[in-house]
């Protein structure tokens, strides 16, 4: 049902596939009767061996499709470079499976041991379902051997030979008047130069690595804090936005919650923005990372397509170990919990074959501390056999029924969760509420779960895709009288910008560097 590509464009994994036949001859349960599991790599199509094509020359050859995970939809992907055409039917095609080591996740739906059907607790559940560990890794000091090497590598490139346009010149170097004059020059086409973004993103990785992945944001009386939903590279709302909120600093601390980039075609430019906020206030600045933070989106949804057309393919290796150093999540004056995604799923982990929306269970009966959180280790990809608690805080969403539930995402790693779930975890860790993003909302922010403990979604970027529609908002909480006031919401709608497309740098877009590299 479909594809995906390795982080380096190369080779084509099954991405998605019906593991039965629903009737004799069932067109897409074929791939299952020959024997085809998730995972496999196409070796061959009509006996030429494609391992090593790139994604798109092997898609071409097969005339199939990539989906969009978030969107739940197929898309009509790209063009190879060769120029291939569809083989001729019938079409043999031959699969190879691909050992990796435990952690090299590569977003497969990940199936765990079968349960033991003697446990009370499963006597209901069909022969098939799985169930894995709830493990937390825990925190070892960040060391990034990327960095270490790219040091020398931005010593020995040459001074930037003109002053025409934006520059970094260490910390000292910025005020909120030249950060607004590097986005202004931004919106014209100037970015910083290649020896100074490399060194701008390095001295932001040296702060983010010695954070804890859970961190500690306190907000004096009478002050206010901004957070910050989903920018995807948006850069003309994210500047109309800093007009409506202000800038940061000791009295207006800023929480950005996630989803810098991707997407939106100036990416580059919004998260070059976000590091100027962090090394200029890196006490009143704060960034979680959100489940775009990661390599294989950032390949698949551009990226890293343009950070290569922009700087080179080289600055998208310090990008990954940049995002893997950026915390988890925040809490405000130990009353608010901010989060991409959501709070810690079930545990077990238990999953079965057509486990469908309208499936509730009761899945956790110990809970998660902030200690254990804040404790934990960060630094990789977000794998859910590795850390369950990381694709948890990433991807997770909430729903209106109790308990938890399957999601529709991406594979059996992710779960919903219910109103009973969330208010169990601000009890145990005597917070009030969570403030968490990663959906779309009409009015850019909804009350998910409200009550004396609410959560509540906020997302920044309007007219998401260019189609969505909604109005972006951000949320402005004031510590008046020993506690935290709000959120009050501060709305927008989508501003005019230049005529390039949402996913213009993505994987098949029109300023992919392959597709550059083709015209």
């Amino acid at each position: 049902m479909a594809y995906a590509p390795s982080t380096s464009g190369k080779g084509a994994m099954v991405w998605e596939m019906n593991e039965k036949s629903r009737y004799p001859g069932d067109p897409q349960g074929q791939a299952w009767v020959a024997g085809v599991k998730q995972g496999f790599l196409v070796k061959s199509v009509g006996g030429v061996d494609v391992s090593n094509y790139e994604f798109w020359d092997i898609m071409d050859m097969v005339d199939d499709k990539i989906k969009d995970n978030s969107a739940g939809k197929f898309q009509s992907g790209g063009q190879g470079t060769m120029g291939n055409k569809p083989a001729e039917l019938p079409v043999a095609i031959e699969y190879a499976e691909l050992k990796v080591d435990e952690g090299d996740w590569l977003g497969m739906e990940s199936t765990g041991d079968k349960v033991d059907m003697r446990d009370a607790r499963f006597a209901d559940l069909p022969s098939d379902a799985t169930i894995k560990e709830y493990r937390i890794p825990k925190a070892v000091p960040i060391a990034s051997e990327v960095v270490e090497a790219l040091r020398g590598y931005v010593a020995s490139l040459p001074e930037p030979s003109s002053a025409d346009g934006p520059r970094y010149k260490g910390k000292a170097s910025f005020s909120g008047d030249s950060i607004k004059a590097m986005i202004q020059d931004f919106k014209v086409g100037k970015l910083l130069p290649l020896k100074d973004a490399y060194q701008l993103a390095i001295d932001a990785f040296d702060i983010l690595k010695k954070e804890k992945t859970l961190g500690r944001v306190t907000v004096p009386e009478g002050k206010k804090v901004t957070v910050v939903g989903d920018l995807h590279g948006q850069l003309w709302d994210f500047d109309f936005m800093l007009g409506l909120a202000g800038l940061p600093s000791a009295d207006n601390q800023f929480v950005f919650n996630g989803d810098f980039v991707d997407r939106g075609p100036w990416s580059v430019e919004v998260v070059f923005s976000l590091l100027a906020f962090k090394v200029w206030q890196p006490d009143h600045v704060f960034m979680n990372r959100g489940n775009h933070e990661a390599e294989m989106a950032n390949h698949f949804y551009g990226f890293f397509g343009e950070l290569e057309v922009k700087y080179e393919k080289k600055m998208t290796e310090l990008f990954a170990d940049l995002f893997r150093a950026t915390p988890l999540c925040h809490v405000i004056n130990n009353e608010a919990f901010v989060v991409h995604g959501g709070i810690p799923g079930p545990d077990p982990r238990v999953w079965w074959k057509g486990i469908d929306n309208q499936i509730s269970f009761d899945g956790r009966s110990l809970q998660i501390s902030l200690d254990e959180i804040e404790n934990s280790d960060r630094f990789m990809e977000p794998n859910p056999n590795l850390n369950p608690l990381m694709v948890d805080l990433l991807w997770s969403d909430p729903k209106g029924k109790e308990g938890y539930g399957p999601s529709g995402r991406m594979s059996s790693g992710i779960y919903l969760f219910g109103p009973d779930v969330s208010k169990n975890f601000m009890v145990h860790n005597k917070l009030r509420m969570v403030l968490r993003s990663h959906e779309v909302k009409a009015q850019g922010f909804r009350y998910d779960h409200d009550g004396e403990y609410p959560l509540i979604t906020i997302f920044s970027a309007p007219n998401y895709v260019d189609k969505a529609g909604n109005l972006a908002a951000v949320a402005v909480l004031t510590n008046t009288g020993s506690q935290l006031q709000g959120p009050e919401f501060l709305q927008y709608a989508a501003q005019p910008h230049p005529d390039v497309p949402s996913g213009a740098y993505a994987v098949g877009g029109p300023l992919h560097p392959d597709g550059l590299v083709e015209a």
